[in-house]
């Protein structure tokens, strides 16, 4: 459909067919014909997989994240490009999240940052470029991370947003 969006010109009328026998979707516009294959099956329910609770929930500011991403993933090159976070409050003090990461020639790298951490303490590992591609995509100056376990999908969501975009990374599994 982005590839139809950009051959229109503003206001053109765009005739569409739909021919069931096929399974084929026509797309006609000035002197234009798109044709296109219609995918057949069942989607998977995608609103299972989004966790609906959390057992520890950190906001950080977005550009301090980011840096701290990109930081640790030159750290993190050597092996899988994983970073570990970890996330701790203590009592009522401010909270922290710890950005780690390792490779056997280069060094290891830590960096703190100053969160709000809500629940229990919480440690998960992300692909380092997963990760840096979710934040490049939040349009918001602080973003939460919510998990359950080290082993459960982390979600990502700006905050303040009211809940419209979510995003959803899988953890690599780590020896802490």
């Amino acid at each position: 459909l982005s590839d139809i969006e950009r051959l229109l010109d503003g206001d053109d009328p765009v005739d569409i067919v739909v021919t069931t026998q096929r399974s084929q979707v026509l797309f006609r516009f000035k002197n234009i014909e798109v044709v296109s294959q219609l995918i057949q099956g069942t989607f998977p329910n995608y609103a299972q997989l989004i966790p609906q609770e959390h057992g520890t929930r950190a906001i950080i500011g977005l550009n301090e994240l980011q840096r701290a991403t990109r930081t640790a993933a030159i750290f993190a090159k050597d092996g899988s490009g994983i970073i570990r976070l970890q996330m701790s409050a203590e009592g009522g003090a401010p909270g922290v999240l710890t950005i780690s990461s390792r490779a056997e020639e280069v060094g290891d790298n830590t960096g703190n940052l100053e969160a709000d951490v809500e629940g229990a303490e919480g440690k998960i590992a992300f692909s380092s470029r997963y990760l840096s591609d979710v934040l490049g995509v939040i349009g918001k100056d602080k973003v939460a991370l919510e998990m359950t376990t080290s082993s459960s999908p982390g979600v990502i969501r700006p905050v303040d947003d009211g809940g419209e975009y979510v995003h959803v990374v899988m953890p690599m599994f780590v020896q802490w």
